[in-house]
């Protein structure tokens, strides 16, 4: 039995023998090394105290040095896990055996110090392996469940060609592994790994826009315009590149057209954004026409704007791709190509908060009709958005570790 100890600035290891100390007393008394569970390593030197025989009579236990303290980390005996890199461990850190081997005596460190080159120190500091990653590194290793229905998968895999088995035992072992695997993949994904960065980035995104809505006299349309596109950059992340003011080719009357805005995505496809400065009359009308409340002038003329933009750009084809990929290359990835594939547009306009229920109803209507070529956006919904982006990640803060 091993355990391990704390006393003073040094960890020990407590070892008492099965079979009693006679065959250690007589390995050290051969100068030779004990071996201890395949995986701890001990030589005479590093005996606490000798060994008497009589003072073992009733309690034969004997206490090597394992650790010595040094500053905030204790340095692990290399000798003593066979390793030839040094092993610091920080002092909160619980010295335990599975720590060091699995249940079938294999070396942990070993493993670890044949796949990774120099030292390893495991702690909370900046260059240290976290704590947190390091058990989740132990749970890599095999358990004696795992182990076993490897084994019968393996051999029924075998002999089923020959003789009836009592279950699919393959199946059991892929189940098995696939429910592990699900297990450790919840709380390890990227989206939870960066999720407080992500709530604070979010939040100082929202806390500007809000800021932003109440001081709008304070901005100019131009600069109003390049906030609320790097407010769009984080809630659309799939564009890699905004460019402003560009000019295109109109095919039928021959003259170049301007857009205030456009977005390339990751492939290469070009999207159009229209952005006007909040406005509380910008979205519907007051009054029902036929019982139903309609679009306004602004929402309208917005519309039909980026309409015609969007056909425009359709119809200057392969030459429009080639003149804008040529105008912005110094701008692209090497062997960046623009392309010009049906694009969509995002229109960001407008206040709900003086509409009522019915006109949300019917502005919902219109927003849907145009859905399969632009999104429409209010300044309200960008804010819901961004409380949901935040209420995402803080659910994964808050769900519990199920490891």
């Amino acid at each position: 039995m091993i355990k391990f100890e704390e006393i003073g600035d040094e960890i020990i290891v407590r070892y008492i023998p099965r079979d009693g100390l006679h065959w250690v007393i007589k390995k050290f008394d051969d100068n030779e090394k004990i071996a201890i569970g395949k995986t701890f390593y001990f030589e005479k030197n590093d005996l606490i105290k000798d060994i008497d025989l009589e003072e073992f009579t009733i309690i034969e236990e004997v206490q090597f040095s394992f650790a010595k303290r040094e500053g905030d980390y204790f340095r692990v005996n290399k000798t003593a896990i066979r390793v030839e890199k040094e092993l610091l461990i920080h002092k909160n850190i619980k010295f335990q055996i599975n720590m060091f081997k699995t249940f079938n005596n294999i070396s942990i460190f070993r493993r670890i110090f044949d796949v990774i080159e120099g030292d390893l120190s495991i702690g909370p500091d900046k260059s240290d392996l976290p704590v947190e990653e390091f058990n989740k590194l132990l749970k890599i290793f095999p358990n004696s469940t795992e182990v076993r229905k490897y084994s019968n998968a393996r051999i029924s895999q075998i002999l089923k060609e020959y003789v009836n088995t009592k279950r699919e035992f393959v199946l059991e072992y892929n189940s098995y592994m696939s429910k592990k695997l699900v297990e450790k993949s919840i709380k390890s994904s990227l989206s939870a790994t960066f999720a407080e960065y992500e709530v604070r980035k979010y939040q100082y995104v929202m806390e500007r826009l809000k800021y932003m809505l109440k001081n709008e006299n304070g901005y100019t349309e131009s600069d109003w315009q390049n906030e609320i596109i790097d407010v769009l950059l984080l809630i659309y992340p799939k564009y890699i590149r905004v460019f402003k003011e560009v000019r295109f080719r109109d095919e039928y009357s021959l003259k170049q057209r301007r857009l205030d805005y456009m977005l390339i995505d990751s492939s290469g496809n070009v999207d159009v954004v229209e952005i006007k400065k909040p406005n509380f009359n910008a979205l519907i009308s007051q009054h029902t026409y036929r019982d139903n409340y309609v679009p306004v002038r602004e929402l309208s003329g917005t519309i039909m704007q980026v309409e015609k933009y969007l056909f425009h750009l359709n119809k200057s084809g392969r030459q429009g791709e080639k003149d804008l990929t040529n105008k912005y290359r110094e701008f692209l990835p090497s062997g960046f190509e623009i392309n010009i594939t049906s694009p969509s547009a995002i229109i960001i306009l407008g206040r709900e908060k003086e509409l009522n229920s019915e006109q949300l109803r019917d502005l919902e209507v219109i927003k849907r009709k145009y859905k399969n070529v632009m999104d429409i956006v209010t300044y309200d919904d960008l804010i819901r958005r961004l409380e949901g982006i935040i209420g995402k990640f803080q659910n994964q803060l808050s769900e519990p570790n199920p490891r």
